[in-house]
């Protein structure tokens, strides 16, 4: 009897042997130093390490799509468009056709690809460590050199948060984040004298024929007022009539019998560009309005006047000014992103040709999930 015992054990531990695929051993996944853990995870099949496609995209930055028809990823960074198909061994690197030793994979409904080929397509290190089974991408953790970026104000607090987060993991990286505009962020960028601009507008047509933008962040423009002014909503008709001076007392829209102080940004900035195109029909702001050089002056403008008016980022947005509503919808991350706020828009970094080098991996970091939660959402902004 106990020799039945033992032999049937000793089969059902066969059984479950079998039932275990190879390469299921725990791999640890680890990406400019850090440990991630995706939620499928990574597997190795005949020497090669597959990861989730989606997974590593995001922490690199990358935007994916996926065509159910022709089971084709597409993964698209500022520099380069790699395309996988599954159980193809086959895949294109910005149109170049390259081989892979092992074909992506569906597991579990995520797409598997070869981590190896996708993360140095894109210029990244990759190592595989099989005494620990640790596999190992450097990317943002291998800048070295300079970086300029110049142009909007409003773009800038993100910016330079990303800046700061890259100097710190990069020993003999440098970058210098500067304001001036959007237009001065435009101007620099087709005439070549920075890396990047930064602008909170979209190009015109003549812009884009000469210039790559690359969107980073969602925003919206609230109609900011000071604290103590009762008025808490304004139709779209009122705020427009107020930034093109025909309303020009509070108690027109049901505040106080008191002047309206229009406060605007200088020309050439990207918010007041946006606000003349979405709130104003594009005529310009009224003549008489104060005009303030950065997001930062125009807030404090507003701040220091109880019957000031003024405009400017929600990221800006703080316990020194309110917001008001526009037709009874008020400018916050939702509103935004549904659309249903009139002042949404996206922030843009800009580059002269198809950017490479720190340029692609600032652009790319800028995308990531690290970045949209941990600067662009803290920042007050809207995420992508």
């Amino acid at each position: 009897m106990k020799r039945k015992i033992l032999l049937l054990a000793l089969a059902c531990i066969l059984v479950l042997s079998a039932a275990i695929p190879v390469g299921a051993a725990t791999i640890t996944l680890q990406i400019d130093g850090k440990t991630v853990q995706p939620t499928v995870a990574p597997i190795v099949e005949s020497g090669t390490t597959l990861v989730p496609l989606r997974f590593v995209s995001e922490t690199l930055g990358a935007a994916v799509s996926w065509d159910a028809t022709t089971k084709k990823a597409t993964i698209d960074t500022a520099g380069y468009t790699v395309v996988f198909t599954i159980d193809s061994k086959t895949y294109t690197v910005n149109g170049a056709s390259k081989t892979l030793d092992v074909a992506p994979k569906l597991v579990n409904g995520s797409t598997m690809i070869p981590m190896r080929a996708f993360a140095e397509s894109i210029g990244a290190d990759v190592n595989y460590v099989s005494s620990t089974n640790t596999a190992t991408v450097d990317y943002f953790s291998t800048m070295s050199g300079t970086l300029k970026l110049t142009g909007s104000t409003t773009l800038q607090p993100i910016a330079q948060a990303a800046a700061d987060k890259l100097t710190a993991m990069n020993s003999g990286l440098s970058i210098s984040v500067a304001g001036g505009g959007s237009g001065a962020g435009v101007n620099d960028t087709i005439a070549g004298t920075n890396n990047l601009g930064m602008s909170s507008r979209d190009l015109t047509s003549e812009e884009s024929a000469q210039i790559k933008d690359f969107a980073v962040a969602n925003d919206g423009i609230a109609i900011i007022l000071h604290p103590n002014n009762p008025v808490t909503n304004l139709t779209k008709e009122q705020a427009a009539d107020i930034f093109l001076g025909k309303i020009k007392n509070w108690n027109e829209v049901g505040g106080n019998n008191a002047p309206i102080l229009v406060q605007t940004r200088e020309t050439g900035s990207g918010t007041r560009a946006t606000l003349e195109e979405m709130l104003l029909s594009k005529e310009s702001v009224v003549t008489t309005a104060t005009p303030n050089s950065s997001s930062q002056l125009i807030k404090q403008a507003v701040a220091r006047e109880v019957n000031a008016i003024g405009y400017d980022s929600i990221g800006f947005v703080d316990s020194t000014v309110k917001a008001v509503s526009i037709n009874g919808v008020a400018p916050n991350d939702s509103t935004v992103k549904n659309g249903t706020y009139i002042m949404a828009r996206q922030l843009y970094v800009l580059s002269k040709s198809a950017p490479s080098g720190n340029s692609a991996k600032f652009i790319d970091y800028l995308r990531t999930q690290d970045c949209q939660d941990n600067i662009v959402k803290k920042e007050g902004y809207v995420t992508l």
